[in-house]
């Protein structure tokens, strides 16, 4: 004999089942604000040379796409590429222009610009452009999956021909 309860059972199991499936809230704005402090807490570390913290910024299978040379992948490369700068003297100020996160809450992307000031022998050469940030949240905390930027400035010109 058939049990009558049977279909509400299986539909409060459903239910049961379709409640542990639901999307975690995700608030925006309080995620935007999270990314902004970490790009603020960014220019901290390169106003005072500490690569190592910059390195903690990424994922550990992060990559940086820099312009004119090869791509850095890997949280320990990262670190050697921002120390590099070190030896040179020179400053770096990123200003953040927007933030978006997925309705998912664990991607976002954040674009701003940049001001790097390199101080030479005949004076101050300066160069500014733009970046893009992709994050991702590795165990609940967000880190950098990407970061490429470029120049707004075009490349310097050639030397002129020697003649023969």
């Amino acid at each position: 004999m058939r049990n009558p309860r049977a279909p509400l059972v299986l539909l409060l199991s459903g239910l049961a089942v379709a409640s542990c499936r639901t999307k975690p809230v995700v608030n925006p704005k309080l995620e935007e604000q999270t990314i902004s402090a970490l790009e603020r807490g960014w220019n901290d570390l390169l106003r005072t040379r500490n690569d190592s913290g910059i390195a903690e910024l990424y994922a550990e299978d992060a990559v940086v796409l820099p312009p004119n040379m090869p791509r850095v992948v890997g949280r320990e490369n990262i670190r050697k590429f921002w120390a590099g700068l070190w030896p040179l003297n020179a400053s770096l100020t990123l200003a953040l222009t927007s933030v978006t996160v997925a309705q998912s809450g664990d991607l976002a992307v954040d674009e701003g610009n940049w001001v790097f000031e390199l101080p030479t022998p005949q004076g101050a050469q300066r160069d500014n452009g733009k970046y893009v940030v992709v994050w991702t949240k590795v165990g609940g905390k967000w880190k950098v999956q990407r970061d490429i930027y470029n120049s707004d400035n075009p490349p310097p010109a050639p030397p002129p021909a020697k003649p023969r």
